[in-house]
């Protein structure tokens, strides 16, 4: 299955981590191609624009059903990311409903992020009994609407952790106490959100590549299993600077709670992520050595490019975790 030699190409989430260089890379490597990249906020044009020159900027929201038919209308390849507790059971049946309606889309990449394997969101919400399960759950939802016939859907599972989560999020106690805080040591994949991006575009170009109906995961295939307190040691050389590791709960609460209610804008939110680090604990541990899960994945190295190293990302980074002195 090939595309046309002047395909057009549809990208959400381009103002982002993984959206942004998906829709840049597509520019990049079919200069013939229309891009049209996509965000929900007015207020975001301008700078969607001035992000990608050459590409056709339109607002719409998943959950107007008439937004989409207007995004998928003429696209032959699209890359579906959603924010965090977006109401995926509307959402992407709006995009269903605008798949069909446009009868031309030869693939949709899907962005998801379950541990490897996982299909029952049951499972999710009996482990994390007494909260909504919210966004733990949506990619399981969604996976089921886009399961429809007529919707050349692959959905690519980052079955890592995003490098740009520990300037984020994860960041108050490095920087405040040189200490990775991160509850239940347990083993994990990581990569460069931009690695994510440009993979995604990279399946967008070649359709060959993936089945309809398919899960792949994607990992650096450089930074596989490892366990979070040898993030710190990792920490420690590429900052030169001694980084400790504390996988206590009580750290976390402390250390990181404020930073996770900000995050998810909810008032449980780091009592919320405990729970699921506890359910990803039991799944990771019932994976044994295999992180995918038996199924199949895709590198960047697969997929004709150079993956960052996380050592790499963090010495790139270092003045974000060890502030120079003022």
């Amino acid at each position: 299955m090939t595309l046309s030699t002047t395909p057009s190409f549809l990208v959400f989430g381009a103002g982002g981590h993984i959206g942004g260089p998906a829709a840049e890379w597509l520019a990049e490597r079919h200069p013939t191609a229309h891009v049209r990249v996509v965000t929900s906020r007015a207020d975001k044009a301008a700078e969607l624009a001035a992000r990608h020159p050459g590409a056709e900027v339109m607002v719409a929201s998943y959950l107007n059903a008439e937004d989409m038919k207007a995004a998928f209308d003429g696209i032959d390849a699209a890359f579906v990311i959603t924010p965090d507790f977006l109401d995926e059971e509307t959402g992407m049946g709006n995009v269903v409903s605008a798949v069909q309606s446009s009868g031309k889309l030869t693939r949709l990449i899907r962005l998801i992020g379950d541990p490897p394997g996982l299909r029952d969101e049951h499972e999710v919400e009996d482990a994390m009994a007494g909260y909504d399960a919210g966004t733990a759950v949506q990619h399981l939802r969604a996976r089921k609407v886009l399961a429809t016939d007529g919707v050349p859907v692959v959905f690519m599972n980052v079955a890592a952790w995003f490098m740009n989560d520990f300037s984020e999020f994860l960041l108050p106690p490095i920087v405040n106490r040189r200490t990775f805080v991160m509850p239940y040591d347990r083993v994990m994949n990581f990569i460069d959100a931009r690695d994510i991006g440009r993979a995604a575009a990279e399946l967008l170009l070649d359709p060959s590549l993936t089945e309809v109906g398919q899960t792949v995961h994607l990992h650096n295939g450089i930074d596989s299993m490892i366990p979070f307190s040898q993030v710190a040691k990792i920490m420690t050389e590429a900052f030169d600077v001694p980084i400790a590791y504390d996988g206590s709960e009580e750290a976390f609460l402390r250390d990181l709670g404020d930073s996770f209610r900000e995050y998810y804008r909810r008032d449980d939110a780091a009592e919320y992520f405990l729970a699921y680090c506890k359910f990803e604990l039991g799944h990771v541990q019932r994976l044994g050595d295999d992180l995918l899960g038996g199924e199949p994945d895709f590198t960047p190295e697969k997929l004709g490019f150079a993956a960052r190293s996380f050592r790499d990302w963090l010495v790139a980074h270092r003045d974000v975790f060890i502030p120079p002195r003022t």
